[in-house]
C-alpha cells in the first residue's frame, strides 16, 4: 500500500481527545451547542442532568453564551490535548499551576516571541502568550480564518476561566467535583453505548491510512468527507500535503464531520462522515428559514402589527390595507403555520392574536443559529 510521500515534519495518529469530547458534551448538556442539542442520540446528555447541575453550569459558563472550548484550552496549557484517558488528562490539568502553564507556553513559542514582556501578573502573561500561540498557528500556514476580533475576544474569556480551574484557582475544587459527577454518572455510560460506532470509525480510519500512526509520511486525505477542513480549506490542505502539519485524526462519539483544532505544527481533525447531526442541523436551518420567510413580506409584518396593536379581524385588515379578504386570509395562514399567531372563529369573523413567546423564541433561535456575540 502506498503510504504517502516522505516528509520529515509530517505524520499522523488516530486518537481520541477526551477534553475535546467533554467540551462538546458540556455544551450539549448545558444547551449552548445547537447542533448537538437537536440530535436524538445526544439529547440524552441534556435530558439526564439535574436542575442543580444546570445551575452550576450557568454559574461557570456565564456570560460565555457560545460553544466554549474550556477543557480543550486547558489541555493545550497542560500538553494533554491528545490524551484519551479522563483521569490522566484531567489530573494533568488539575495539578497545573498558572506558573507552569506559562512556562509551558514560553517553551512552545520562538524565543523572539516572548522577549520584552512586562505584564502585571502571571495570569495576564498566560492569556497574552496563549493568544499569541494560537494566532501563530494560523499565521504559519497563511490561513486568515478566524479573521475577526471575536475569535480572540472569546479565547481570552475562555483562558480567564481556565485559570480559575487550575491548581489554586477559585473554581478548582467545585468545578472538578462537578465535572467528575457528569463524566462518571452521565458521559461515560453514554459513551459506552456508542462504543460500536467508535470502533467502526477507528477501523475505517486505520484501513484507509494503512496504520494507526506514522512519522515522516504525508497521510492520504482523499477518503475524508468533503466537509472536512483538510479538504475544505486550501491552506490546511496545502500545509498537510507539504508536510508542515502533523495530523491527529480524532475518533469521537458525536459524529463530527468538520471540527478541527489548529496548533503550530499540528492539527486535530474529526473524521466522521456527515450523519444524523449534520442532517438534523440542515433540517433545523430549513425550519428556521421557513419561519423567517413568514416575516419576509412587508404586508405580513403590517398584519402582525395590526393584530398586536388593534386586534383587527381579517375583514378589518382587508379594508385597512386595501386588499381582498382572501388575500389577508392567506397571509394570516402563513403566519399561523409559522407558529407566530393563533386564530379562531367567532361566528363568521376570524380573530387572531400574536404569540409573543413564539416571536421572541424565533429571534433567539436566529441569534443562536448565527452564534451572534452578546458583547
Amino acid at each position: 500500500m502506498d503510504k504517502g510521500r516522505m516528509s520529515s515534519n509530517s505524520g499522523w495518529k488516530i486518537t481520541r481527545s477526551i477534553t475535546m469530547e467533554l467540551d462538546a458534551a458540556l455544551g450539549i448538556a448545558g444547551g449552548s451547542f445547537l447542533a448537538g442539542s437537536i440530535t436524538p442520540n445526544t439529547q440524552y446528555l441534556h435530558q439526564s442532568v439535574s436542575s442543580e447541575w444546570i445551575e452550576d453550569w450557568n454559574t461557570f459558563f456565564h456570560p460565555m453564551d457560545w460553544f466554549c472550548s474550556i477543557l480543550e484550552t486547558s489541555a493545550i496549557l497542560a500538553g494533554v490535548l491528545d490524551e484519551s484517558d479522563y483521569s490522566r488528562a484531567t489530573m494533568a490539568i488539575r495539578q497545573l499551576t498558572p506558573e507552569t502553564a506559562l512556562a509551558n507556553l514560553l517553551s512552545l513559542l520562538p524565543e523572539h516571541e516572548n522577549e520584552g514582556q512586562h505584564l502585571e501578573s502571571i495570569h495576564d502573561a498566560v492569556i497574552q502568550h496563549l493568544v499569541k500561540y494560537r494566532r501563530s498557528a494560523f499565521e504559519a500556514i497563511h490561513f486568515t480564518h478566524p479573521n475577526d476580533p471575536l475569535y480572540e475576544s472569546r479565547l481570552i474569556k475562555e483562558v480567564q476561566f481556565c485559570l480559575k480551574i487550575l491548581h489554586g484557582g477559585e473554581y478548582h475544587d467545585r468545578f472538578w467535583h462537578w465535572l467528575d459527577q457528569f463524566y462518571y454518572g452521565i458521559y461515560q455510560p453514554w459513551c459506552e453505548s456508542r462504543m460500536d460506532y467508535l470502533v467502526n470509525l477507528e477501523r475505517q480510519a486505520s484501513t484507509m491510512l494503512g496504520e494507526r500512526e506514522a512519522q515522516g509520511i504525508i497521510p492520504d486525505l482523499t477518503w475524508l468527507s468533503d466537509l472536512n477542513p483538510a479538504l475544505r480549506y486550501p491552506e490546511i490542505h496545502d500545509a498537510i500535503c507539504k508536510g508542515s502539519l502533523f495530523v491527529n485524526f480524532i475518533v469521537e462519539p458525536f459524529g463530527f464531520s468538520d471540527a478541527f483544532v489548529l496548533l503550530p505544527g499540528c492539527i486535530f481533525l474529526t473524521i466522521a462522515e456527515p450523519g444524523q447531526m449534520y442532517e438534523n442541523f440542515v433540517a433545523y436551518s430549513r425550519e428556521l428559514s421557513g419561519k423567517m420567510q413568514a416575516l419576509a413580506d412587508p404586508t405580513r409584518l403590517i398584519i402582525l402589527r395590526l393584530i398586536r396593536a388593534m386586534s383587527m379581524t381579517n375583514t378589518d385588515m382587508a379594508a385597512y390595507l386595501g386588499l381582498a379578504r382572501p388575500t389577508v386570509s392567506i397571509h394570516a395562514r402563513i403566519l399561523r403555520e409559522a407558529g407566530l399567531i393563533r386564530s379562531w372563529e367567532e361566528g363568521r369573523v376570524t380573530r387572531h392574536e400574536i404569540d409573543p413567546a413564539a416571536v421572541h423564541k424565533l429571534f433567539r433561535d436566529l441569534e443562536k443559529f448565527l452564534d451572534l456575540p452578546s458583547e
